[in-house]
């Protein structure tokens, strides 16, 4: 594997910025004879709308073997039973996302498709732990079996496509497609990603997200910066626009060094997770 695709396929807590999307709705469910050979955005459409008119057998039936088996009986059922409502609202290729962000990965193999997801969803009183209410977003991989595309994970990490790894049942582990040349400037917050992230640490996964130096250490890679950087806070203060906390961190790369900016986009503090907003040259900021 050559180094940039070794790069291309690390796999690091992140900072999802903005994606290209196209819009879809719901369709009608197509039955398994029909979904033969179509292309696979029309079984996940056809898989959510099925759970949103809550025709579960036929969601489970959507689904591969494997993941039913990953998930486990009991699994399934919290999955299929975990909104009130949900409705897509936009999906884009999770390859053609990850090189929008400068990943340059590889065709998908013709039988596995990943998407990046956008929902609208009213979570049930029992996946209030797996959804927000109002927007969410999930990496949703298909694989194609005997001429029917199914839906083999979703999670809020991207799966092997992007990362070369499978995605793991229970999937609140955060992920990025790092981004190799230095990035400066401002980075766009994503409330919707960040959402499920505060989410994932309130119930006891990443920890390392309320730690501003942890972020720039896992995030810091999809703006250039190496994770062995040395970092050091150097300032901490309230943002003028968004009055929500901010800190600064010096990081040292070589001969050069940069000023990454940080706030807490969900939650003020010391249980608020925090995001990377900009990344500036020491010299641009007068350091």
């Amino acid at each position: 594997m050559s180094k940039g695709n070794r790069f291309s396929r690390r796999v690091l807590s992140f900072s999802l910025l903005g994606v290209i999307t196209s819009g879809c709705g719901a369709i009608p469910f197509l039955s398994s004879t029909a979904t033969k050979n179509l292309d696979p955005r029309q079984t996940l459409e056809a898989y959510f709308d099925s759970l949103a008119t809550q025709r579960f057998d036929i969601a489970e039936n959507l689904m591969t073997a494997s993941y039913r088996a990953r998930l486990g009986k009991q699994g399934v059922s919290s999955l299929l039973h975990s909104t009130q409502s949900i409705q897509v609202t936009d999906v884009v290729d999770a390859i053609a996302w990850a090189d929008q962000l400068g990943a340059h990965l590889p065709s998908a193999p013709a039988d596995r498709r990943e998407f990046l997801v956008t929902f609208q969803v009213d979570p049930s009183a029992t996946g209030r732990d797996d959804w927000s209410v109002g927007t969410n977003r999930r990496f949703v991989d298909l694989l194609r079996q005997n001429g029917q595309w199914r839906i083999d994970a979703i999670g809020v990490s991207p799966g092997v496509l992007i990362t070369g790894k499978p995605s793991p049942a229970s999937n609140q582990t955060l992920a990025v497609v790092p981004i190799e040349p230095l990035r400066l400037g401002p980075a766009p917050i994503d409330r919707a990603i960040y959402t499920a992230r505060q989410s994932a640490v309130d119930h006891g996964a990443i920890p390392w997200a309320r730690d501003p130096l942890q972020v720039v250490h896992h995030d810091g890679p999809s703006f250039g910066l190496n994770p062995d950087d040395p970092a050091t806070i150097v300032g901490q203060d309230v943002d003028p626009s968004s009055l929500v906390p901010r800190t600064r961190v010096a990081v040292r790369q070589g001969a050069d060094s940069y000023v990454v900016t940080l706030i807490q986009p969900i939650r003020t503090g010391t249980s608020g997770i925090w995001a990377i907003s900009g990344v500036q040259t020491a010299q641009a900021i007068g350091g």
